[in-house]
Formats: structure tokens, sequence, C-alpha cells
């Protein structure tokens, strides 16, 4: 039933704390669950993303970087906070909930859910790196329109931005992902995958990034996707729109708890 599942969430959601040390907590039971801290040789892409609501394109961006990095474990993860974003829409137990019927239709086992309190980068990275454990590879996947955030300086104290991503870079592996700049509201008009993967390669100094940042054009198709057209979808009743930007478990449950109307 939906109550205890949603208490679920709630406790996974609560016992985060913006106020300590950067964690992941794993949505308990942890579909996909395997052994956390991970093997030394293992690796996990990770979408960190607000889920409002999950949409074909999360699921299609996690499992292209799978592929093409050859990682067998995913997460989706999502923040309490945003550095940017107000929580509207969804409630936070219920984007979990999405979350998780989006990782049972992964191949079995493969994908875990996670909640963090921190909304910077660089601590959602100390978070994954201390659940992940000291040897495994982690994948951290960003939307352009994100990463332009992540680079921008006025997130940083005077000066500091480099340091900052310094610890990011020694952390993990960075993967931008193209967007059309049509559906991300604070992206330059026009901005081509072309544009955006010599924006990133030429953004930040190699001492920087440690050859540790990777660009991933996006289906075309998909990056138009955004979480905002497939709320003005469901707002709007209409179902053919819904249809083209939501998995079915995604739209079904929108749909019986009344989300976006």
């Amino acid at each position: 039933s939906a109550l205890p599942q949603l208490e679920r969430f709630e406790r996974a959601l609560s016992s985060v704390d913006i106020a300590v040390e950067p964690r992941v907590q794993l949505v308990p039971p942890a579909v996909g669950g395997g052994e956390w801290p991970l093997p030394l040789d293992e690796s996990v892409a990770v979408l960190d993303s607000s889920f409002n609501p999950p949409t074909c394109a999360h699921v299609h961006l996690l499992r292209s970087a799978a592929a093409r990095f050859g990682v067998r474990r995913r997460m989706l993860l999502l923040a309490k906070q945003n550095a940017d974003k107000p929580v509207v829409g969804a409630s936070l137990p219920h984007r979990l909930q999405m979350m998780e019927l989006l990782a049972r239709e992964e191949v079995e086992g493969s994908t875990v859910c996670g909640v963090t309190a921190h909304p910077l980068f660089v601590d959602k990275a100390r978070a994954l790196r201390a659940l992940c454990g000291p040897g495994a590879t982690i994948f951290l996947l960003v939307g352009y329109d994100t990463w332009e955030r992540v680079v921008d300086p006025k997130y940083y104290p005077e000066g500091r931005r480099d340091d900052a991503l310094r610890s990011l870079f020694g952390t993990v592996e960075v993967v931008v992902t193209s967007r059309d700049s049509a559906s991300a509201s604070t992206m330059a008009p026009g901005l081509s995958a072309e544009g955006q993967a010599a924006a990133v390669r030429s953004g930040l100094p190699a001492e920087v990034t440690h050859g540790r940042l990777h660009f991933m054009p996006n289906d075309e198709a998909l990056a138009a996707v955004s979480s905002s057209a497939a709320r003005g979808a469901l707002a709007g009743d209409d179902p053919a729109a819904a249809a083209e930007v939501l998995p079915d478990c995604i739209r079904a449950y929108a749909k019986e708890h009344g989300l976006y109307e």
C-alpha cells in the first residue's frame, strides 16, 4: 500500500542531514543491493537529478553511460536540497517512489536509489566515495545545463573554484551529457551538442580535471525531453505527449496519485 511505502522513503530522507559530513543513504530494501562498499574493481554510474518526475531521458542516459563506460552498477541519486530549485511538484517521498519504479525496470539487481542532503557536486562526490569505498570507479552524470552551474565561480568562495573542482575530479569521473538548449531554461539558446562539447573540453585546465572529465552526446530526440515538459503533459491531461516522455510505470503512478494535476 502507498502509505507504508512513503513512510519508508520519509525515513530515508530524514536519515541524511546537511549539517553533518556528506553521505548517501541507499533506500531500503535496496533494489540491486549487492555489496556496499563496492569491490575494488567495481564501477558505478550515478545519475543525480531532481526526478520531478523521472523521464525516458533519465533511463536512456543511465543505460548509455553504463554501456559506454562498461559499468554494471547504477544509481539514481536525489538531493533533498537543490542549490537553485525549491521543492515544488511531487513531494520528495513520491519522487523516491518513482525512482524505485524505474530501478525495478532495469536489468535485475543493477540499479539502486540513493538520497543525500547535500546540493553541491563536490559534497555529493565525497558522499558517494564514502559509500562506494576507496577502490571503486564512480561516474557522476550531469546535464550540460547543470554543468554550467558546477563551473560557475558564484557557487564558491572567492578564488576557490578550481581547488573545489580539483577535489571533485580527485574523487569521481564526471560525465557531462548534452542538453537541448530549448528545453533547459538556463542555457544560451541554440548551443549545439558540438558547441557544448567544445565548451566542456576548453572550460577547465587539465591540471584540474586529471583526465576525468568526459562528454557524452545525448540522443537528439531525448535531449529535448525535460521534466518540466513531462509535468506540462500530465497537468494538461495530454496522454500522447506524456507517453512520449514518460515510462509507463511513471505515468501510471502520477495518475494514481494525482501528481502535477
